[in-house]
C-alpha cells in the first residue's frame, strides 16, 4: 500500500496535485487493519473517501484475502469537486478500482438504498460529515447494515458531535454492542487504562462497536436521554 503523509500531495484529475490534508491517521489505519485481520469481512463501508487512505488499505487487505469482485463501499459526494478525484485515481494507480463502488451522494440518500439492496457489512468506517444530524443518521443506517459480529468504527470522538452520537448509542443500545478499546490488547489492563485516561482528556480520536446482537424492534422502548 502506499505511504499517505499529512505533508504530501496527489495528483487530482487535472493533472494537477493537491497537498494531502484529510487523511485517516496511521493509528485509525492500524486500527482498521487489525480489525479487518480478526474480522474477515467479506464486505465493508466507508462514509468520507477524500485521498482514499482507509479506502486503498481497505481495498489492499480484500485483495490479500483473495476476495473478488466489489468488496468495498464509499460514500462520497465531494470526490470530484473538492477532492478532485484524488482518492479515485489514487485507487486507479494502484489497480484497486473495480473492488470499489462509489456513492457520489450524500450519505443520507446511499446508506437507505444500500438497506434496500439488501446490502450487510462486516466493517463499516464513519469518517463523512461532523453535523450531529449526519452522523446520527448515518449510525442509524450502519445500525441495520452491520452483520452481528460485525464493528462500526467512528473517527473524531473528540468532536462534541460525534461523541453526543456515541452517547446516544452507549446509552440505548448498549445491550447490542460491546465497545472495544482502539489500542493495541498486548496488556489489557494497560489498554484499558489507556482508553479511559485518553477519554476522560478528550483526546481519544476513536471509538469502535463490536455488534453482539440484533434484537426484534421494540416500539416501546424508552429513550435514554444523552
Amino acid at each position: 500500500m502506499a505511504v499517505f503523509a499529512a505533508n504530501g500531495s496527489l495528483p487530482d484529475r487535472s493533472g494537477g496535485s493537491r497537498p494531502v490534508n484529510s487523511i485517516s491517521t496511521s493509528n485509525n489505519l492500524r486500527i482498521l487493519t487489525e480489525l479487518f485481520g480478526g474480522l474477515q469481512p467479506a464486505k465493508t463501508l466507508e462514509i468520507g473517501l477524500a485521498f482514499g487512505a482507509s479506502a486503498t488499505l481497505l481495498l489492499d487487505l480484500h485483495r490479500q484475502a483473495g476476495h473478488e469482485g466489489v468488496c468495498h463501499h464509499a460514500i462520497d459526494p465531494l470526490q470530484e469537486s473538492l477532492w478532485g478525484g484524488c482518492g479515485l485515481l489514487h485507487l486507479e494507480q494502484q489497480g484497486l478500482r473495480d473492488g470499489l463502488d462509489l456513492h457520489a451522494c450524500d450519505s443520507s440518500l446511499a446508506l437507505p438504498r444500500l438497506l434496500e439492496r439488501g446490502e450487510r457489512f462486516g466493517l463499516i468506517y464513519i469518517d463523512g460529515s461532523h453535523r450531529f444530524d449526519d452522523v446520527m443518521v448515518d449510525f442509524f443506517f450502519a445500525h441495520r447494515l452491520l452483520e452481528v459480529g460485525g464493528v462500526i468504527v467512528l473517527d473524531d470522538y473528540s468532536d462534541v458531535r460525534i461523541a453526543k452520537v456515541v452517547r446516544y448509542l452507549r446509552r440505548n443500545h448498549g445491550s447490542e454492542y460491546d465497545e472495544l478499546s482502539p489500542y493495541a490488547i498486548t496488556d489489557l489492563s494497560r489498554a484499558w487504562i489507556k482508553s479511559i485516561a485518553a477519554r476522560l482528556l478528550g483526546r481519544q480520536q476513536t471509538v469502535i462497536f463490536r455488534k453482539v446482537s440484533a434484537p426484534p424492534m421494540d416500539w416501546s422502548k424508552p429513550l435514554v436521554d444523552f
